[in-house]
């Protein structure tokens, strides 16, 4: 911070508030800064801040999206993984109802947990209430039936030593918010007994056993494995137009104090984000088999790399034009007739087909084909996809 303080840096991306908050009191502020956690709104929020803070950590993208859908979901993830264990039928205290904890408490309910939550704030609780979960005003009101506890808050010391001496034996805690100093471990750290297993730590406060996940900090981000990593593609695109806004001058038009992110630049990524993703397009020629009087064009396949799922192929043959009687052991083909007509043999008997006739060919079968007096067109559709180790010729039989 000091070394920060001395270069005295004209803008900030701060993850906190905990820099600029420092530059601020020691009279160095930033031109502008940005600020990506609610914890660092609430520092800021404190100080007298006389220069454009772009904050994106209370609007609509991140809270409706992330805090209440991505890290619900890596908080879950990371429980599971970290413990081996499930939540159906346990007791799940989630403290705080922001958008955070709805997403943690409203995905446990989900997964079969029993959910209480614990929100002092009336619209909150209400809230947590017709979302189904029982509610409390305090963790103190329910910690003693707490199998798991999560911390979600962006709070300090919201599990205190009291919340914590009333759990029970075996609870687990895990937090959600921005930092560890959401649970009291000035009062877990003199009952420390080490760790139980790779990124828990068990501490017995009250003659207890309780377990803490990942040191405190965001067990989604800590947990030595995270999930869905490309569900930060959204906020990878709010951070680089965020620097945008610093690096351009964008700041400069803006009035001075903390401000979310401007709704345009939230919307474009929202659009991007939710547009569909663009089909496979296969533009690709390959020389087709001639003979005198047949033309062999394959469409589709593997080794025009746009199928790895079946064959297209299209024939031009010329009137009376035979393709010799041959099997496939695994491949079905199905011919599809668009001009003229051919006389198909299934097995040595003739069938004939003409302009729009449809014909499959299971495995196994054998078949030739010769064309009309007035030539055809066909396409065939081979699944899995044609391979010339499964092209067999039936020695001594043609069609004609």
């Amino acid at each position: 911070m000091e070394t920060a303080a001395e270069w005295r840096p004209e803008f900030v991306f701060d993850t906190g508030g905990e820099l600029v908050s420092h530059l601020v009191t020691a009279g160095v502020p930033p031109l502008a800064s940005v600020e990506s956690t609610t914890t660092g709104i609430h520092a800021l929020n404190e100080l007298s801040v006389g220069f454009p803070v772009l904050q994106w950590a209370e609007i609509p993208l991140k809270q409706d999206v992330e805090h209440r859908h991505h890290v619900a979901a890596g908080v879950l993830g990371a429980i599971a993984w970290l413990t081996g264990m499930s939540v159906e039928g346990k007791r799940f205290l989630v403290v705080g109802y922001g958008k955070v904890g709805e997403g943690v408490a409203d995905r446990a309910r989900k997964l079969g947990a029993l959910v209480t939550v614990a929100e002092p704030h009336p619209l909150r609780a209400l809230n947590a209430h017709l979302a189904g979960h029982t509610v409390v005003p305090t963790p103190q009101a329910a910690a003693h039936a707490a199998d798991y506890v999560v911390t979600a808050t962006g709070r300090t010391g919201v599990l205190d030593a009291d919340v914590l001496n009333r759990l029970p034996d075996g609870a687990i805690v895990a937090n959600a918010g921005h930092s560890p100093a959401e649970i009291d471990f000035g009062h877990l750290n003199a009952s420390l007994v080490g760790e139980a297993q790779p990124g828990i730590v068990e501490y017995r406060p009250a003659g207890k056993s309780l377990y803490v996940l990942a040191g405190g900090s965001p067990v989604n981000l800590a947990a030595g494995r995270t999930y869905g990593d490309d569900l930060w593609d959204l906020f990878s695109a709010v951070t680089v137009l965020s620097c945008d806004w610093l690096l351009t001058e964008g700041w400069r038009t803006a009035k001075p104090g903390v401000q979310p992110l401007p709704l345009e630049i939230q919307s474009y990524v929202a659009s991007v984000a939710a547009a569909p993703a663009p089909s496979a397009a296969f533009h690709t020629t390959i020389k087709p088999t001639t003979t005198d009087s047949h033309v062999l064009q394959e469409l589709v396949g593997p080794q025009l790399g746009n199928s790895t799922s079946h064959t297209v192929a299209h024939s031009t043959l010329a009137p009376g034009a035979v393709v010799e009687e041959h099997f496939h052991l695994r491949t079905e083909e199905t011919y599809v007739v668009l001009a003229g007509s051919v006389t198909v043999s299934l097995d040595g008997v003739p069938r004939t087909l003409h302009t729009g006739d449809v014909v499959a060919i299971p495995p196994g079968v054998h078949h030739g084909v010769t064309a009309g007096e007035d030539g055809a067109r066909f396409v065939a559709v081979s699944v899995p996809p044609w391979e010339p180790t499964d092209h067999h010729v039936a020695p001594g039989r043609r069609t004609g």
